[in-house]
């Protein structure tokens, strides 16, 4: 379990990740506190509950089992995404910097919001980055979530610049380094004593416009899982009128 606090505008809230149970006192009550990707359903009154669906891979079994859950196209992308001379790659748990700057590029040729600075530092250490290179240049990105307590690792960010290439060489290439990335994260967790992959979310629901990223997260052959959000009542005002005032 990871308990994130930090300050938002002055307001202290608070962030409980992966909790196996859903403990409240008083005085959290009246707090902003939020319970996020629990994996039991709580009782608790006070709460107000927002449910949704991942897909989990299962660590504790042997590499060769998972790698053999994947889609075919999945694992022959993979091993031709290994096999390119000029494919580099790093995981450190230091590249905050890189990873808002490839983000801010990423977001803005998407038209979406950027990343906020506090939305990253928030998490201190927890977090993983995992970078693949073309011919030394940047191409993929991939966030991780990680809380050594529990095992959980969740999948937080996987962006690329696949929609600046106009090249279709370059362009499967990209392709192929990021399945092996997401492979070799895998693989680095395991070795790490992780005991899951949660994919950071699934829609459920083939005709949301999010469809073909579930199937793209399908394809590594996960689980279905339910998941549970709770907020306390002044943190769920705070999360309704947030994009408006506190963006």
């Amino acid at each position: 379990m990871l308990n994130i606090s930090y300050k938002m505008k002055g307001l202290g809230l608070h962030e409980v990740w992966f909790a196996p149970i859903v403990p409240l006192d008083k005085k959290s009550l009246f707090g902003f506190y939020c319970y996020r990707d629990s994996r039991v359903e709580s009782r608790e009154k006070g709460l107000t509950e927002e449910i949704k669906y991942t897909l989990v891979n299962d660590l504790t079994i042997e590499k060769e089992k998972i790698f053999a859950g994947f889609k075919s196209n999945v694992r022959n992308e993979i091993r031709k995404g290994k096999k390119i001379p000029e494919f580099t790659y790093r995981g450190d748990y230091e590249s905050r910097v890189a990873f808002l700057e490839f983000y801010r590029s990423f977001a803005k040729a998407k038209k979406l919001p950027e990343i906020k600075p506090y939305a990253i530092e928030k998490y201190g250490e927890n977090l993983f980055y995992l970078a693949g290179y073309l011919d030394n240049k940047l191409t993929n990105m991939q966030l991780y979530l990680i809380d050594k307590e529990s095992g959980i690792v969740r999948l937080l960010h996987s962006i690329s610049t696949l929609h600046e290439e106009s090249d279709k060489t370059k362009r499967a290439k990209i392709g192929w380094i990021n399945r092996y990335l997401h492979w070799h994260a895998i693989g680095y967790f395991i070795d790490h004593e992780f005991k899951s992959l949660d994919w950071g979310g699934y829609s459920n629901n083939p005709h949301s416009d999010l469809a073909g990223i579930d199937k793209f997260k399908a394809s590594f052959g996960g689980q279905k899982i339910k998941l549970y959000d709770y907020y306390t009542l002044p943190y769920q005002f705070i999360k309704t009128i947030q994009s408006k005032f506190l963006s």
